[in-house]
């Protein structure tokens, strides 16, 4: 078959071009990634090794609802939304008064409004050591 080098080198060229492009955005997402245009809206001691920092989304405008983005760390030092940037928070809602309490390791969160995500379990490094916190959660939604 004649057109059959051809057909091999095309398909060889449009592997290679399609191979570039998954890689190309690959990379661009992976050096993006930042702490969607947050900022930090509470700093609070909840236990002695617990500390709770809320972010608030600022972007959107008016057709954009309010977006808090809740983070259990130790204490921390300088720019706390680089540090959050690697972070998942363990709650996302629409409000910023949730009444966060704790003892230890254990963590109680009850909320009145609408919950976006939400995950029981987190893990953070504070002065040395490991701490996974035990969260509780009651929520009423409106």
């Amino acid at each position: 078959m004649q057109g059959s080098p051809v057909i091999k080198k095309l398909h060889c060229m449009l592997t290679a071009v399609l191979l570039l492009i998954v890689a190309g955005f690959s990379l661009l997402y992976y050096f993006s990634r930042d702490v969607p245009d947050d900022e930090l809206f509470v700093q609070r001691k909840i236990t002695d090794s617990v500390y709770l920092y809320i972010t608030h989304y600022k972007g959107g405008g008016a057709t954009v609802s309010e977006v808090y983005r809740y983070y259990l760390d130790g204490r921390l030092q300088g720019d706390i939304l680089h540090h959050l940037k690697d972070r998942s928070p363990f709650l996302v809602s629409e409000v910023a008064n949730a009444s966060i309490t704790g003892y230890g390791a254990h963590i109680n969160v009850k909320l009145s409004g609408r919950v976006y995500s939400f995950t029981n379990s987190d893990l953070f490094y504070s002065e040395g050591g490991a701490v996974m916190p035990v969260i509780d959660f009651t929520v009423n939604s409106k």
